[in-house]
């Protein structure tokens, strides 16, 4: 009988030990080396799995999609305040156990999302002070990086690294502005209210960094979030009895 290979299984492991590569070593260490190393597998199995950075940078951020929507989905309320009160815990890293896979985020968009000057390619400075640090260069971030070598190769890193989460960008822009919508729907915010949304999404995004650089606690940056979503003028804004 042909051997059954579970390949939902693997892509689940390799999925979560990227997601932990990032979470405690940032995304320089992000290597199929490195994640047969936290597997405890051969390099082999992983390089069949996936091609390089990016598909692993890829399933970093599907974690971080699938632990940001786990315990989340399926709750109903008739109340507007309830509905708004959930709407927006939904977005936060409300307590501990979800500042994880934010600080994923904010590496993975650090490191995808902002362009570089094309002087030098992502992280070789960072790299280079490593190297000084060490005194020798152990090679471990050079794996999965393309040639630098071959005419053009720089130039297909960057490009790598710039597309490598543009479906994750989009999705988490989209479930910003649909449930921020949402929310202004359900206190009744007027039109136009495109300062309103812009205002709040912004808000969500900074107090989430601020969380987890540690200056806020996730419970009182969730608190600022929902006082000022109720703040927000509106008939449906008024706080309740």
């Amino acid at each position: 009988m042909p051997r059954r290979i579970d390949y939902v299984g693997r892509f689940e492991f390799i999925r979560q030990a990227a997601f932990a590569v990032v979470r405690d070593e940032g995304v320089e260490a992000l290597s199929r080396r490195r994640v047969a190393s936290e597997l405890g597998t051969g390099v082999n199995t992983i390089r069949r799995s996936v091609a390089g950075w990016a598909d692993l940078a890829r399933l970093a951020a599907d974690q971080v999609r699938s632990r940001r929507r786990a315990g989340r989905l399926g709750r109903r309320t008739e109340d507007p305040r309830e509905a708004v009160a959930f709407l927006v815990r939904s977005l936060m890293p409300e307590d501990e156990t979800h500042l994880d896979e934010e600080l994923v985020w904010l590496k993975l968009v650090a490191a995808c999302a902002l362009r570089s000057s094309g002087l030098e390619r992502p992280g070789q400075l960072r790299e280079e002070f490593g190297i000084a640090q060490r005194g020798y260069d152990d090679g471990i971030s050079a794996p999965d990086w393309p040639d630098r070598s071959r005419p053009g190769g720089q130039h297909r890193g960057q490009e790598d690294r710039r597309t490598a989460l543009e479906e994750y960008l989009a999705d988490r822009e989209k479930e910003l502005a649909t449930t921020v919508g949402r929310v202004l729907d359900l206190l009744d915010v007027p039109e136009p209210r495109s300062d309103a949304a812009s205002t709040m999404i912004a808000l969500i995004e900074g107090l989430t960094l601020s969380a987890c650089l540690g200056r806020v606690t996730p419970d009182r940056a969730t608190d600022l979030a929902l006082a000022h979503a109720f703040a927000i003028p509106g008939p449906g804004a008024a706080p309740a009895a």
